[in-house]
């Protein structure tokens, strides 16, 4: 099975939002950045790309780009993909 990617980009992100989106990818995962979860299929990524401000933060999983995503969001996205 191929590896899920998750790759967040935090350039000019406020740090408490950041934060938060990691928060989220751990509380889901047990992943920080560089890692990968126990069973293999998932890793986890930052990026410092600029994204424009309007669509901040951007979440690409796999091949799907997320744009405005909250912790709350986040969360629900990988509960749905099933990356847990």
């Amino acid at each position: 099975m191929p590896v899920t990617r998750i790759e967040l980009y935090i350039s000019g992100l406020p740090v408490d939002l950041r934060e938060a989106l990691l928060e989220t990818v751990w509380n889901e995962l047990r992943i920080s950045p560089g890692m990968v979860t126990s069973d293999g299929n998932t890793e986890l990524a930052l990026s410092q790309d600029h994204v424009a401000p309007e669509d901040a933060p951007v979440v690409v999983i796999g091949e799907q780009t997320y744009s405005r995503v909250t912790p709350e969001k986040l969360a629900a996205l990988l509960r749905r993909r099933g990356t847990r």
